[in-house]
């Protein structure tokens, strides 16, 4: 059987969590490598997952052993490390959002056309078994034409280091949101055409300082006849918080994650919820999922789920939710 030879670049949290994926729980793949700046970080999860240790990625790179590479890195690094994997010759699994900007996205789309690799982001959400269904619902037309798309999206806190810079992150629409944008974009089957915003720093003094968001509502309009909001807050006292809803014609579709799945507490006065603490406790089997798909889509020459031309689409309503911001007014994508 045909394994495909997978390395991981950037040993954060998600970085960890795909190389683990790779590693134990992906038959037809093998984690070949793994990469990291600091090396006692990718020296410890190489030998931890037996694969080869690297702190260089152009080395990684050039080991023939290595035929995908899994990208995930700090946002802002992502466009000439996925124009180099196609250089080389490697398909290309990169963490969501694909790039800071725009113009930067379509770089990556041109090397990948030319190079003729494989380029799959990761929008997990569309993975997750809740969305899915939710997806098969309205595409059997069990609540007629979708009308309305909400989302509600809040982190328990403010994002680290890089992360809470938007120059560098693509700040709260890019780094936070993309991932409700695809999920409008995938589960009402259109294009947003319009975007406005408001919204502003009223949680942290240091997103305040970077320029960033920690509170928006962004109001938009679909091509054809149907509407959207999305409100998205980096704060949630009592832990992650997500729903989701696709109102039709003929019913409504609900994805939320406000109780906690793992345990409750009944008592006289109700049931109590812990609240998911993060998303990967929710999604976890969404990354998993993500990462078979890739894999097959890579072995058996299969168009990926969400493509570059996804990722893309999420950086330009990125675009113009902060140009929307800036300039108080609403905006049209082309």
């Amino acid at each position: 059987m045909k394994r495909l030879g997978v390395g991981v670049v950037g040993l954060g949290r998600i970085g960890v969590l795909h190389a683990e994926v790779f590693a134990s729980r992906i038959e037809r793949a093998r984690l070949v490598a793994v990469a990291d700046v600091r090396e006692e970080v990718a020296k410890s999860v190489a030998e931890r997952l037996r694969a080869k240790a690297y702190t260089s990625y152009e080395k990684m790179l050039k080991d023939p052993e290595v035929e995908a590479v899994v990208i995930c890195t700090p946002t802002f690094l992502h466009k000439d490390m996925v124009v180099r994997a196609a250089e080389e010759g490697k398909h290309i699994f990169c963490e969501k959002p694909l790039t800071v900007t725009v113009e930067e996205a379509k770089e990556c789309l041109r090397a990948v056309e030319k190079a003729g690799v494989k380029l799959q982001v990761g929008y997990m959400r569309r993975f997750d078994y809740a969305y899915r269904r939710a997806k098969e619902k309205i595409e059997k037309g069990e609540i007629g034409e979708p009308l309305v798309f909400v989302g509600i999206a809040r982190d328990p806190g403010a994002p680290p280091g890089w992360a809470a810079d938007p120059s560098k992150s693509g700040g709260i629409f890019l780094d936070m949101l993309s991932h409700d944008f695809d999920m409008a974009r995938w589960l009402m089957g259109k294009e947003i055409r319009e975007v406005y915003v408001i919204g502003g720093a009223y949680l942290y003094d240091e997103i305040r300082e970077k320029g960033d968001l920690d509170v928006v509502m962004i109001n938009f309009k679909f091509e054809g006849r149907a509407v959207g909001f999305i409100h998205g807050s980096r704060k949630s006292v009592f832990g992650y918080d997500l729903r989701t809803e696709v109102m039709g014609t003929e019913g409504t579709v609900y994805v939320g994650t406000i109780p906690d799945p793992m345990f409750a507490h009944g008592r006289p006065d109700g049931v109590v919820y812990g609240g998911v603490q993060w998303f990967w406790k929710r999604f976890y089997d969404a990354y998993v999922d993500e990462d078979i798909h890739f894999v097959e889509c890579v072995l058996e020459d299969k168009k990926p789920l969400i493509t570059g031309e996804d990722g893309l689409r999420a950086v330009e309503i990125g675009e113009a939710c902060w140009r929307s911001y800036r300039e108080g007014r609403p905006v049209t994508l082309g």
